[in-house]
Formats: C-alpha cells, sequence, structure tokens
C-alpha cells in the first residue's frame, strides 16, 4: 500500500453511507421498534434525509416498516445475512497458537487486532486464567491512540501519512501519563519502529501496561505490517524481569507469525 492509498484509508468516509449504517444498527439494536422522528432525534440527522435512508432500506428488505404503528424493525434480508455471515479472516486461525503459547507462558491477556482507518478493530482474544482481567469482544473497537496498542501500528504508518494524521487528530489525554505533545510521540514512534516493539503504562488505562509487536506480510521489500497483537496486564510495571521477558516472548512470536502467514 503506497502513502496516498494509506491517506485514502485514513481519512476518506462516505458519509451517506456512514449515516445509512447508523439507522440500520439503531433499528436492529433497539429493544423497541423506533419511528422515524426518534431515529432521526436520536442519531441527529435531518428526517429529510432519514426518510430517504429508510425508503431504501425498506425497498432493499433490510428492514420492514409495521403496518400499524409505522414503526421499523429488522426486515428479512437483515435475517437471512445473519444467519449466513460469518467473519472469515485466516490470519486468526494461524496465530492462535501463537497467541495462546505466548498468553499461558506470561499468563497475561493477549489481543489480536489490526487497523481500520481511524481506529483499531480487535480480531481475537485469548485470555489469561486469572481472576481479574481485561476482557473485550472481537468486533470491539479502540482508538487509534489507543496506548501501544496504537503506537505499534502507528509507527509503521508512512512518516508522511502519519504527521498528517497527527496534524488533523490531537493526540487524545486518555489518562494523566497519556503522550500528548506531537514531537515526543514522534519521537517514541521512531524508536519503536528501530526496536519493533512498544509498550505503555497506565497512557490508556489506569493500572494497565501493554506491550505491542506487530505482524508482517511478505518478505523483503514488500513486507508490510498488517496487523498486531498486544498483551496487557495489571501488574507487569511491578515485575522488571517480567517485562523483559515479556518484550523477548512478543518479539519471538512476532516474527513467528510473521513468517507462517507469508508462507500462505
Amino acid at each position: 500500500m503506497n502513502s496516498k492509498q494509506k491517506a485514502v484509508s485514513v481519512s476518506y468516509s462516505a458519509p451517506i453511507v456512514s449515516k445509512a449504517m447508523r439507522v440500520l444498527k439503531m433499528i436492529l439494536t433497539e429493544s423497541e421498534n423506533p419511528g422515524i422522528s426518534e431515529i432521526a432525534s436520536k442519531l441527529k440527522l435531518a428526517k429529510s434525509t432519514t426518510h430517504g435512508i429508510l425508503a431504501a432500506l425498506e425497498e432493499t428488505g433490510w428492514v420492514l416498516r409495521d403496518p400499524i404503528t409505522r414503526k421499523y424493525t429488522c426486515g428479512f434480508t437483515s435475517r437471512k445475512i445473519a444467519k449466513l455471515a460469518s467473519v472469515r479472516i485466516p490470519l486468526v486461525e494461524l496465530a492462535r497458537p501463537y497467541l495462546e503459547k505466548l498468553s499461558v507462558e506470561l499468563n497475561e491477556d493477549v489481543f489480536l487486532g489490526m487497523c481500520g482507518g481511524s481506529h483499531l478493530l480487535i480480531l481475537d482474544q485469548v485470555e489469561s486464567s486469572k481472576d481479574l482481567k481485561i476482557t473485550a469482544r472481537p468486533g470491539t473497537r479502540l482508538p487509534l491512540f489507543a496506548g501501544g496498542a496504537g503506537k505499534i501500528f502507528l509507527a509503521y504508518h508512512d512518516p508522511d501519512d502519519l504527521r498528517e494524521i497527527l496534524r488533523k487528530n490531537p493526540i487524545p489525554r486518555f489518562t494523566p501519563y497519556s503522550v500528548t505533545d506531537p514531537v515526543l510521540y514522534m519521537q517514541q514512534l521512531t524508536e519503536i519502529r528501530e526496536q519493533g516493539i512498544a509498550h505503555d503504562h497506565e497512557e490508556y488505562l489506569m493500572n494497565v501496561t501493554a506491550i505491542a509487536a506487530p505482524i508482517f506480510h511478505g518478505k523483503k521489500n514488500r513486507r508490510r505490517m498488517v496487523a498486531g497483537f498486544w498483551l496487557v496486564g495489571l501488574d507487569l510495571a511491578d515485575a522488571p524481569e517480567k517485562m523483559i521477558k515479556a518484550k523477548e516472548l512478543a518479539l519471538e512470536t512476532s516474527e513467528a507469525i510473521s513468517r507462517v502467514i507469508s508462507l500462505k
């Protein structure tokens, strides 16, 4: 992916599609059927825009309008698609044994994710055996600047693209320890790219330490980052030896997964 394509993936959006998806999501998830005024008000959309979206969704079977109440509910197309739909990303299955091994060796929760443009998307989680743990289901979205996880993805962005992202998006202050200075943040990303690993302590969530590593596909000049994984712990910062071991194992896991997916 070249820098122009990357910039498009981060900044491009189709407003009407986004609005339609928000309308459909609301209808499918509300406990009671919403009417057009309720949908427009809750989603802060113009009533005329909402009416047009609903007409298109109804015409294609994604939603149905109750003939008595005139409110909207799930359509038969939505039901059929939901029954047939499955998330098919071979990376998840290929990476799972390596992430399980990493989780067992450190007894920490491990997440697999990818960059979804303006956010991170969790694809899988391997849970530790601890009673107190951090969990997030596959499909959960995280902010692009979410601590070490965000840094590992941003570190491998095209430099010009990255500067544009930082120019347009002020770095959020999630906690008192979040790094929000763009110059310092860029310096950290350069170091991360050189070392091949990122970590943070309480920069995204209080009392949480994260160590993140990239997953690459391809060989030599065609090698590109396609995903990443990160392990999180509540006591990692209090165990320096474990931190060192965690970073070493994360680097080994990164290379192992990158190698196996590049053979496919």
